[in-house]
């Protein structure tokens, strides 16, 4: 006999692109959708607060995409160079 649990896995947002993937300010939308969420019934103090709060980490985590994926790509080039791969690397490291 089976027993199936059933549980409540919360909201889902999806973001789409088209001819690539998703940019770094709509990473950061998904992210800070996922760190901070705001009650409907919240006062209106409260509520201004977070939403202040939200768009300054929104800032902070779309700095630190852009910092990563240039690290990224720098380590990517770093690599195709030590194994002989030069144009390759440069083609990379002006993206």
């Amino acid at each position: 006999m089976f027993n199936i649990n059933v549980t409540d896995v919360g909201s889902v947002n999806v973001h789409t692109s088209e001819k690539g993937g998703l940019t770094n300010e709509q990473v950061a939308d998904l992210a800070v959708s996922k760190i901070v969420s705001i009650s409907d019934s919240a006062p209106p103090h409260v509520r201004q607060q977070a939403n202040t709060f939200k768009e300054h980490l929104k800032k902070v985590l779309y700095h630190y995409l852009l910092l990563a994926r240039s690290e990224e790509r720098a380590s990517i080039v770093h690599i195709l160079r030590s194994n002989g791969q030069k144009e390759m690397a440069e083609y990379i490291r002006r993206l």
